[in-house]
């Protein structure tokens, strides 16, 4: 004889397996996608390392540019019956050959470090959007999910009152508590998933371990971008990395001025006091200036020649792949709102429909069982698919914003900026 697990029983198997950490949880606030980002800039603490760094090497670069020093000595000789004394100041001088140089290169440095900051900021954004979409999205599943878990208990309870008046198959009331116990544990595995990506959310905002964030999911559908929107040149002028490139050929043409003029290095000036003994007190002035005959610098020169070459080579590969990413995000978006348009809202109400009319049939006795399942599951099966196409539109836009350096101006103005 077969024996059956009880659904009372699936279910409570399935609740006990969830992680208690997880079930614990107080209700979390609802937080739409600009609340999302808002707080994201506030608290996070990804972003406020980033900050540090960007802190740091503008630090950096306006400390490369800076005037050295002057050098101050004091020397005594006393050679018995006569003593001299000096006071010397000496001032390096080989800046004012650098100072252009070091000025582009510095100036060079805070861009390439600003825009490294603005693409890891850009990832940084994705993320947080990707995770209040994920949530958004398994917060639908399981709002589908539960209606189909509900009609499966309905259904479930009428048909053990038709057994028990004889007017039903143990058959099928053994086939609604198979397909009773299927709904409820993905409802179950809804549920946890809805509480983790919460939780990740909530995490990626910056709050305490533990907490979680409700999210308020998009309105309707993507916004439509203007009809002369070109991913690809917006993607070369707004992409921080192709400035981060090109700020990185302007420090290396610097960095090649620099070696040229550092044939001076160690020139300086040089002025004091002395002090004689016999009387022969005054002022002295003095230069010194290397004389290039054992180094050259040329090494120097040939391997900043180089890294400017290669600094020249590596924009024209940060161009080829942004170009590459704009337009496949762009495809990617075209082809998601699309799917998104055909699919719709149509077939979920042409399936609830033919939901509504297969309860009717099965409460009149017309379509039994099997039939009354098959409709729950297109039901549940048009929903998902409908929202499934939602999300991956929303994916698709949100990949598009990174891949061309934003959009929400572009939308807001109808162009590029």
């Amino acid at each position: 004889m077969r024996s059956y697990l009880p659904l009372r029983g699936v279910l409570l198997l399935l609740a006990a397996i969830r992680p208690p950490s997880v079930l614990a949880q107080a209700t979390p606030d609802a937080v739409t996608l600009e609340d999302a980002r808002a707080r994201f800039h506030a608290g996070s603490p990804a972003l406020a390392l980033a900050r540090s760094r960007l802190r740091a090497e503008l630090a950096s670069s306006r400390q490369s540019a800076a005037i050295p020093n002057p050098t101050a000595s004091f020397s005594n000789e006393d050679l018995g019956g006569y003593s001299e004394r000096y006071l010397t100041l000496t001032q390096g001088i080989d800046f004012l050959f650098d100072a252009p140089g070091r000025g582009r290169r510095a100036h060079a440095q805070r861009l390439r470090a600003d825009a490294r900051f603005q693409a890891d900021s850009a990832l940084l954004v994705l993320e947080v959007e990707q995770a209040h979409l994920a949530a958004w999205e398994v917060g639908e599943r399981r709002d589908v999910l539960q209606r189909a878990d509900g009609l499966s208990a309905t259904l479930l309870s009428s048909a053990q009152a038709r057994l028990a008046e004889g007017d039903l198959a143990g058959y099928d009331v053994r086939r609604l508590e198979v397909e009773r116990a299927r709904a409820g544990r993905l409802l179950a595995e809804a549920e946890v998933e809805q509480e983790l990506a919460e939780a990740r959310l909530a995490a990626l905002l910056g709050a305490e371990p533990g907490a979680r964030a409700a999210v308020v999911g998009p309105d309707g559908t993507v916004p439509a971008l203007p009809p002369s929107f070109d991913a690809v040149s917006v993607a070369l002028t707004r992409r921080p990395e192709v400035a981060a490139a090109r700020a990185a050929v302007e420090e290396q043409r610097a960095e090649a001025s620099l070696a040229r003029s550092s044939i001076f290095a160690g020139t300086s000036l040089e002025a004091g006091t002395k002090r004689q003994s016999d009387g022969q007190n005054g002022l002295f002035l003095g230069v010194q200036i290397p004389i290039p005959v054992l180094d050259r610098r040329g090494a120097a020169v040939e391997r900043a020649r180089a890294a400017t070459s290669g600094a020249e080579a590596e924009v024209a590969l940060v161009e080829r792949i942004v170009a590459v990413e704009a337009s496949l995000a762009h495809a990617r978006l075209d082809a998601a709102t699309r799917v998104a348009a055909l699919v719709g809202d149509r077939g979920v109400a042409e399936a609830e429909q033919l939901l509504g009319i297969a309860r009717v049939a099965y409460e009149e006795g017309e379509i039994g069982i099997v039939e009354m399942v098959d409709a729950t599951r297109a039901f549940t099966d048009a929903a998902l698919q409908g929202l499934r196409a939602r999300v991956a539109s929303w994916q698709a836009y949100f990949e598009l914003g990174q891949a061309v350096g934003g959009l929400s101006d572009i939308m807001d103005q109808g162009g590029e900026r």
